[in-house]
């Protein structure tokens, strides 16, 4: 499926689930982004549901927040195939830099 997903140029949906039993819908490269789920698809340890019973539902959609921004900072979000310029690279650095000063502002009242 997985070939015709990307003929019909849909990407593979993967489904993680955390320590709660929350499932998250994640796009197969914004999945990628992380080295442990990345690894557990190389190595076939996954098809499409991915349990990760050491993650709680509220720190697997932060991460799957971060994941996404970086897959679509790479151009796995849209494809893109084009090399990119220095222009372009410098815009990206930038985004990241202001999405991080966002990213960080995390509620301080509960102890993770």
């Amino acid at each position: 499926m997985s070939a015709e997903a990307a003929a019909a140029g849909k990407e593979k949906i993967m489904t993680l689930i955390s320590s709660d039993l929350e499932k998250f819908e994640v796009e197969e490269s914004a999945a990628r982004e992380s080295r442990t789920i990345g690894n557990m698809i190389e190595d076939s340890c996954a098809d499409n549901d991915i349990p990760l019973p050491n993650v709680n539902a509220r720190i697997l959609a932060k991460v799957i927040v971060y994941c996404r921004k970086h897959a679509a900072a790479r151009g796995g979000a849209d494809g893109g195939d084009a090399e990119p310029t220095a222009a372009t690279n410098k815009a990206s650095e930038d985004e990241l830099k202001t999405f991080y000063a966002e990213f960080v502002k995390v509620d301080q009242a509960h102890p993770l």
